[in-house]
């Protein structure tokens, strides 16, 4: 009798707790408006991909801080980044998880809606931070609850993610929760947009524009963020990531792409108009320099000079692919 009364109980106790016990619910608001991302959960999301503008979607099974790399096809589109950023991609976030509704979520830096700028004695700044973006559900069957985004993934051509070698991955893991943690917060002290080069008050005068590359000290550009993440709180390090000034500075002037490349005029301190960037090296004297040379925090304690970009890190050996899945349709 007493082993059916305690029986009972425990099923009792079990049934309450299920039944009314709400405070494991995570809601959109909960990540979005709180930053709650250390409450998602750790599940794969089936994100639809395409590699190519016009290509049907298919599904690849993302894990936590797979990076999805997203571009615009310059053929069509009309984002200066399509010819200001060299290759296929021009932006990354990185997927976090899932909440309690099965909606997905990855973190970015971009601009904010207005892209306010200023220059002053630190150079040109331009408004953004990290944000927390709500990619929606399994398959894309549907879009998230909320969608107050001002760069939806709709705004992308074409987009395709990557994994981090096993080996990379696995070191990545046993810091998972310090990356979280880091992550939010960012996200609640709103770290800041650095743009990859320096133009600031003194270069009329110097026509020298370095590029900047210091790690997450003053805010990092949307692709560099994660890899100063990774590599100052995980001691993870990518290879063959980095363009330097003399090869960027080529691109601007000798790629058809390249060639295209503008600054628009709301930036351009040079003049109050838009101007090629291709104009500027060629006719108006202006150089691309190397940033600094910065020991990094990796094993090897490498030091490196340029910028991360987003072609250069999907095609780095430090990258493997996911394998699409196919998605079984049921019959009614």
């Amino acid at each position: 009798m007493r082993v059916l009364l305690f029986i009972v109980i425990v099923l009792l106790a079990g049934c309450s707790s299920d039944s009314n016990d709400t405070s494991s619910l995570v809601t959109q608001d909960d990540i979005v408006q709180s930053y709650a991302i250390d409450r998602l959960i750790n599940e794969t999301y089936y994100f639809p991909a395409k590699k190519q503008s016009n290509s049907l979607p298919t599904y690849q099974p993302l894990e936590r801080f797979d990076l999805i790399f997203v571009g615009h096809d310059f053929n069509s589109s009309s984002s200066l980044l399509a010819y200001a950023i060299p290759g296929h991609y021009t932006h990354i976030l990185t997927y976090l998880g899932k909440d309690s509704q099965g909606f997905a979520y990855a973190a970015e830096i971009n601009s904010n809606e207005s892209q306010d700028f200023s220059i002053g004695i630190d150079g040109l700044k331009v408004d953004g931070r990290l944000y927390i973006y709500c990619l929606g559900n399994d398959f894309g069957d549907n879009a998230c609850p909320k969608d107050a985004y001002i760069h939806g993934m709709e705004t992308y051509d074409y987009m395709w993610a990557k994994r981090l070698r096993p080996e990379l991955r696995e070191q990545l893991i046993e810091h998972e929760n310090r990356l979280i943690t880091t992550i939010k917060e960012d996200l609640k002290t709103a770290y800041p947009f650095q743009l990859a080069f320096h133009i600031g008050p003194e270069t009329p005068l110097t026509k020298v524009i370095p590029l900047v590359d210091d790690g997450r000290q003053n805010g990092t550009d949307c692709t560099a963020y994660f890899i100063s993440l990774f590599e100052e709180v995980a001691e993870v390090c990518l290879d063959e990531i980095r363009i330097d000034a003399a090869a960027l500075e080529l691109y601007y002037l000798y790629d058809p792409v390249g060639q295209e490349a503008k600054l628009p005029a709301q930036y351009n301190p040079f003049s109050m108009e838009d101007i090629y960037l291709s104009e500027l090296f060629s006719e108006l004297g202006y150089s691309l320099i190397d940033n600094m040379p910065r020991q990094t925090s990796c094993p090897d304690s490498r030091i490196v000079t340029g910028i991360p970009i987003p072609d250069l890190i999907f095609d780095s050996p430090s990258m493997v692919e996911i394998q699409p899945v196919y998605r079984s349709i049921k019959s009614n």
